[in-house]
């Protein structure tokens, strides 16, 4: 059962579970699909017929950042970042609390801040309606909305493990961090 579903005496569907679990690692796994055919779709073409996709270097740069923004949030959902969990085991669950709290706080801040700056570098480059070479209708500001996307993704993420963690902590479970590394089964 997922965190934030394990909060609540609702009952959600188990696919709307899954969802919630692991929506941002399908969607980057979706777009690493789609960079991979571009790939392998140019090379097929340069190889054997001379021919090469304009758009298809900047639309896979693009998708990468997307990817990586989504890998971020996915790793926060998974608590699956770096951390000083030795340091951190060693202080008592209010310790460990306190360090969650500034954890919080420093995401909250550094990517609150990224996701204001880059609303209004999204919108000048929406309203300046640059479109990606080699297309008719592929807009680059498609790619810098990956910022606000993935940042909002990332506080959404923060400020669902704050309300886990505080509820697990408010009724006395362990809130120590997991050392490893990777998805678990909650």
């Amino acid at each position: 059962m997922s965190t934030i579903t394990e909060t609540t005496d609702v009952r959600f569907p188990s696919w709307l579970e899954y969802l919630e679990k692991y929506f941002e690692g399908m969607l980057a796994l979706t777009l690493l699909m789609v960079v991979l055919a571009i790939t392998v779709t140019d090379i097929f073409g340069r190889t054997f017929f001379a021919w090469t996709i304009d758009w298809g270097f900047e639309v896979a740069q693009g998708l990468f950042v997307w990817i990586a923004w989504l890998a971020a949030s996915f790793g926060l959902r998974h608590q699956s970042y770096f951390r000083f969990t030795l340091f951190r085991s060693k202080l008592s669950k209010g310790g460990q609390y306190a360090m969650y709290v500034i954890e919080w706080l420093l995401w909250i801040l550094v990517i609150g801040a990224i996701f204001w700056y880059s609303i209004p570098e999204f919108v000048q480059m929406l309203e300046s309606g640059r479109m990606v070479v080699g297309t008719e209708n592929v807009m680059q500001a498609h790619f810098y909305l990956a910022v606000p996307v993935g940042t909002g993704l990332i506080l959404l993420r923060v400020i669902q493990q704050a309300i886990t963690t505080t509820i697990a902590y408010r009724a006395g479970d362990d809130i120590q961090p997991d050392p490893q590394i990777g998805v678990r089964d909650e």
